[in-house]
Formats: structure tokens, C-alpha cells, sequence
């Protein structure tokens, strides 16, 4: 854009419109010899290897190995056709929101759904959550004192801004799983279905500070993870300044994983990440997994309070999740 088109832009319109044109900041950006207006310049990430890709058919050691080295895989083809159209339907009975409804969501008449406890109050999500595969890529990167301790159901909704998951144990310094210096963690499993996929953002190593330094040093990236963290902040700003200048800063670095219907993405929870813009109908299905320590199985025990709950944990533990067992002792309920 000229310097020309930039000062006609950011010009007052016709008197009495009462509103401004803003230039856009990704207008000044070049790729090539072009302006494209919807860059957000170049990532500096997009220069390394910064997630997995593993198919289902692949070793669990190979799959276990990327993601000890980056904290973030794409498993391929989990899930056939026919089981992912199945969970997809169990999304929408489960939330009450058919792909239609995302036309009221989008105009604000119908909130979206998300959380829910599906597993714990729905038998039909059991084996998505202790699906056999899944069970021995958890039992090869938690050990086999490992249990779910935490599904959703998410429709229509996307969460923009970046962000981490259990903050309250990976921004603690003193428990093991701080984020500055990480001895244990916490899994996440995105479980995507229906026609459309998905696709998750994140920011590289930022699960792990010492890991994003050395990193962020190969590429010349010289912000922190806590420079990311304001997203949402930034986000919300944005909307009422109509200025992305900073917003279109940092989104420049988050990097995506594209997933199609029976793809799964396991992620570790302290990793920030975000959704997708999303622009039509949009169901997942998420399940979290942690090894039995004090801090997980306190939030566990607090959970298994029905009888629902209970068999689900006795479900697990059939299916290879020994650390529901754990759970199960914590809660005064027998195995």
C-alpha cells in the first residue's frame, strides 16, 4: 500500500458517517514482490521442526518420541469414517446444538457449548477416551499408573485467544509440572469428528521455557512465552481500537496442526494454544490424562463423586488406565 493510500484510508469518511477507516497493518507487509492484506508476515518458527506427525499405524515409540521432542502430535487416521460420523453425533446430542444452531450462535441468540463432563455423564464417550491406542501412547508417555482426569465436549466454539491449560499447576513454581522447569505433565487429546476436522495453534516449546529459549535463540526470536500469554488481552483491545497492529504481531507465531475427522492431536496442556477462526459448524471431543501424583489426584477424587463416575474410572482401569484404581482409593470407593 502507498504511503498515498495509506493517508486516504486512515482519512475521515464522508461528514456525519461518524467512523474512521484504519489502515491495515498487514497491508505493509510484503510477500515477494506483493502486498497481501491478509499476512501477518513472516514466522520464524515456520524455519524448524516445531510439532509430530505420526500415522496410527506407526511404532508408540516413534509417536512417544515426537512427542517428547516437541510437546505436540498429530496421530492420523485414529478413528474410521464411520466412528468419527458416531462421535460427531454424540457431540450434538450431548450439547443440545444441532450444525444449524451455529447460524444463533454466530449471531449471539444461542451461547456455545463447551465442557460438560461428557465421560462422566455419558457412557457413549467412554471408548473414544480409553480407546486402545490411545491407552498405550498415555501408558508410554505417563507410565502405567495413568488416568483421564478431565473430557469436554466443545461445539461451535473456538477458543481465539492463546492460552494454557491447568494453570494452576503449570504457572506454580513449586509443582512439578511449572512450565519454567517441567519434571512431570499433563496430556491432552483432541479428538476430532464429523465432516469439517479442525485445527489447533500454538506457540513451539512453550510448554517448556528452558526448551523455548533454546529454541526462540535458532530462529532470533527474542520474546518470551509471557509476551504470548497476552493474546486474549490483546485481542479484546484490539476490538475496541480496531488497531491489530499487535495482535497481528503475535499471531504471526503461532503455528498450525490441521486435522481431519478421525485425526486425533495430543498436546502437552501447558503448551499455549488456540482455536481456529472458526466459520461454520465445529464439534470436538477432548479427554486429558495425568500419571497419580498429590495434585491430580486430589482434582480427580473430587470428581468421582456419582456412581456413574465410579464405573466410569472401574471402565478405565479395564482398559489398561491403572492410575483410575488410584483414583477410585482416593475417592473411599473399591476398585
Amino acid at each position: 500500500m502507498s504511503e498515498q493510500a495509506v493517508q486516504l484510508a486512515s482519512a475521515p469518511v464522508a461528514p456525519g458517517a461518524g467512523r474512521k477507516f484504519y489502515p491495515s497493518s498487514r497491508a505493509k507487509r510484503p510477500i515477494g514482490i506483493f502486498y497481501d492484506e491478509l499476512s501477518r508476515g513472516v514466522n520464524p518458527f515456520s524455519l524448524i521442526e516445531s510439532a509430530g506427525i505420526a500415522d496410527v499405524t506407526d511404532p508408540i515409540e516413534k509417536i512417544a518420541d515426537l512427542f517428547n521432542r516437541f510437546g505436540i502430535v498429530k496421530v492420523r487416521r485414529l478413528y474410521s469414517p464411520e466412528r468419527s460420523k458416531l462421535l460427531n453425533q454424540h457431540c450434538i446430542d450431548f450439547s443440545g446444538l444441532k450444525p444449524l444452531d451455529f447460524r444463533d450462535v454466530f449471531a449471539k441468540k444461542r451461547k456455545w457449548a463447551t465442557g460438560g463432563a461428557p465421560a462422566l455423564n455419558d457412557p457413549r464417550f467412554w471408548p473414544y477416551a480409553g480407546d486402545e491406542t490411545v491407552q498405550k501412547i498415555i501408558e508410554a508417555l505417563l507410565g502405567p499408573r495413568s488416568f483421564e482426569f478431565g473430557t469436554a465436549v466443545a461445539a461451535h466454539y473456538s477458543a481465539r485467544g492463546l492460552h494454557r491449560d491447568y494453570r494452576m499447576l503449570c504457572e506454580d513454581d513449586a509443582s512439578p509440572y511449572s512450565a519454567k522447569k517441567p519434571t512431570k505433565r499433563i496430556v491432552r487429546i483432541l479428538h476430532y469428528c464429523g465432516l469439517s476436522g479442525g485445527a489447533l495453534g500454538y506457540i513451539p516449546f512453550s510448554h517448556d521455557e528452558e526448551k523455548f529459549r533454546e529454541q526462540g535463540r535458532r530462529v532470533g526470536l527474542k520474546r518470551d512465552t509471557a509476551w504470548f500469554d497476552r493474546h486474549r488481552e490483546v485481542l479484546t483491545q484490539a476490538r475496541l481500537t480496531r488497531n491489530f497492529d499487535e495482535a497481528d504481531e503475535i499471531e504471526r507465531h503461532i503455528c498450525w496442526v490441521n486435522a481431519d475427522p478421525g485425526d486425533i492431536i495430543i498436546s502437552n496442556s501447558a503448551m499455549l494454544h488456540c482455536g481456529e477462526y472458526l466459520t461454520g459448524p465445529r464439534y470436538f471431543f477432548v479427554s486429558t490424562y495425568a500419571e497419580t501424583t498429590p495434585e491430580t489426584l486430589k482434582i480427580a477424587a473430587g470428581q468421582a463423586k456419582t456412581e456413574m463416575a465410579r464405573d466410569y474410572h472401574r471402565y478405565m482401569s479395564a482398559r489398561g488406565f491403572k492410575g483410575s484404581d488410584d483414583v477410585l482409593k482416593a475417592a473411599g470407593t473399591k476398585a
